[in-house]
């Protein structure tokens, strides 16, 4: 006969994708009529517009564009000019596991741009463009935890207790900020903008109820310049604060979360020149982690009938996240005397994950771009490429998940060269993963009970090392409970060495 399992069924989404790509966007571009001919390139920096992702039959489909400014000295007196170009471009990243139900928390960046010179009427762009990419899909995981028989058949089950941290849930929200940025320095009123470039991140979160209130800072690097050629470096910081919807998650939840610019406008400038309209929109995702608790019955047998027991495994996965921040000091060699500093601006690659013996060590690339001032009044750059290493406390049968924010970098003149300061904010995952049995089906053959004819009722064992109670009263065909009290033991107490005398059941 075959018994019916009570089972509970959680629901949750598995990452079934967790990927990283650094790849190469190219254009050559005609210099427009109406601009000079170009000397020397000063300075090229890009960041990402991802207008479209979406999950496909195939896989996670990203669709966006890169934006890259230039700045350049002209042949002639004209004063720096700058040029503007798009890099359209379309990934796809395949995935054979994907369903109407996968979700995809992506988020892309620019991690360098540079500009070569074929001719003075036109140029090579090339960028280095990241994508991070995580898909999950609704899992339903069942276990059974009890079961309904009748006691004449003498069913004895082992319950555990066990709890798995399972993503329940994933958030998004769309927003915009509109600013009137208020230009600080600029006396001219046909000052122009050479350079703006906004960058988005979040740098608090809190769960209240079934809300993420996700707080964070939209910054935006400008450079201005002047009728006669003046250079005026401004820079704005725009806080947010966005709630995401997270219904039906509990306040222990954990959670990771990125800000992904979609488009970035500006309007004209007003009051006198001084005054600047932009609107940022912007796509804020998390998703999030619960400890769940579950009871699985992981063993059964009958003191009365043979049993056949059908088992299931599963992998239970345990994580914790920690926050860490790392200085950074770097020293960048200059060749040239550096009378002022105009602008800074840095990108990070993609975080490399490595494990060696017993330590992980995480890797950070950044590559940093300083635009400067010689004694002359000449106009260069200083370019830095370089790594921020640590090694986290993670033992080595976790694996470890982490993602980084670079919060400020600032380039001080130092002896021969420049020195670049700043923090990065890195947030670890560390998971740990088992494998559980527990029982699925379970069939009793009653036609053919256990013969117990001219067996002792009462027999005496020493346990094995490697013995439990229940291994004991599995084998002898009788109970925990009957063992117990034919010794004066509580269930829970040691076995150690000694004799006991194990009754058989009958």
């Amino acid at each position: 006969m075959e018994l019916e399992l009570n089972g509970t069924s959680v629901d949750h989404f598995e990452l079934i994708q967790d990927s990283g790509y650094s790849r190469e966007e190219t254009l050559e571009m005609i210099v427009p009529d109406a601009c000079p001919d170009i000397v020397q390139v000063v300075d090229t920096w890009g960041f990402c517009c991802l207008t479209r992702r979406e999950v496909t039959d195939s896989g996670a489909l990203l669709v966006g564009r890169v934006r890259v400014t230039i700045l350049y000295i002209p042949e002639g007196d004209g004063g720096l000019q700058k040029l503007e170009a798009e890099l359209p471009f379309q990934h796809l990243s395949e995935c054979a596991q994907v369903d109407g139900s996968t979700r995809l928390l992506v988020n892309a960046w620019v991690s360098s741009a540079e500009t070569r010179i074929l001719n003075p009427r036109k140029v090579l762009i090339r960028t280095d463009l990241c994508e991070k990419i995580q898909l999950y899909r609704l899992q339903t995981l069942r276990v059974y935890g009890t079961l309904d028989a009748d006691e004449a058949l003498g069913l004895q089950t082992r319950q555990q207790q066990e709890q798995a941290d399972l993503v329940t849930q994933t958030a998004e929200k769309a927003f915009v900020l509109e600013e009137e940025l208020s230009l600080s320095g600029i006396r001219s009123v046909s000052a122009v903008p050479l350079q703006l470039r906004p960058e988005a991140f979040w740098v608090e979160a809190r769960l209240i109820g079934s809300k993420l209130v996700l707080k964070g800072t939209a910054q935006i690097q400008s450079l201005w310049q002047e009728e006669g050629g003046g250079l005026i470096p401004n820079s704005f910081e725009l806080p947010f604060s966005q709630m995401l919807d997270a219904a039906g998650v509990g306040e222990g939840a954990q959670y990771q979360a990125c800000v992904q610019i979609q488009s970035w406008q500006t309007g004209q400038p007003s009051g006198d020149g001084r005054s600047l309209p932009i609107t940022l929109d912007l796509c804020a995702q998390a998703v999030f982690c619960e400890r769940i608790p579950f009871a699985f019955i992981a063993d059964a047998y009958s003191v009365y009938y043979p049993t056949e027991l059908h088992t299931e495994q599963w992998a239970v996965c345990r994580q914790s996240q920690e926050e860490s921040r790392q200085s950074v000091r770097e020293f960048a060699p200059c060749e040239q005397s550096i009378q002022t500093i105009l602008d800074c601006h840095e990108e990070l690659g993609l975080v490399q994950v490595a494990r060696e013996d017993s330590q992980y060590t995480v890797t950070v690339p950044i590559s940093a771009a300083v635009l400067c001032l010689d004694e002359k009044g000449d106009l260069f750059s200083v370019l830095r490429s370089f790594s921020v290493s640590l090694q986290p406390p993670c033992p080595p049968e976790q694996r470890l998940r982490c993602s980084c924010t670079l919060l400020q970098m600032e380039a001080l003149p130092a002896a021969a060269g420049l020195e670049l300061r700043g923090t990065v904010m890195l947030r670890f995952q560390a998971m740990e993963e088992t494998l559980i049995t527990g029982l699925a089906g379970l069939k009793v053959d009653q036609e053919h009970p256990q013969e117990y004819a001219g067996q002792p009722s009462v027999v005496l064992r020493r346990p094995a090392p490697s013995e439990s109670l229940w291994d004991i009263a599995k084998r002898c065909s009788t109970t925990c409970q009957e063992i117990c009290s034919a010794n004066g033991l509580a269930e829970d107490q040691p076995l150690g060495n000694q004799m006991l005398l194990i009754p058989r059941k009958r």
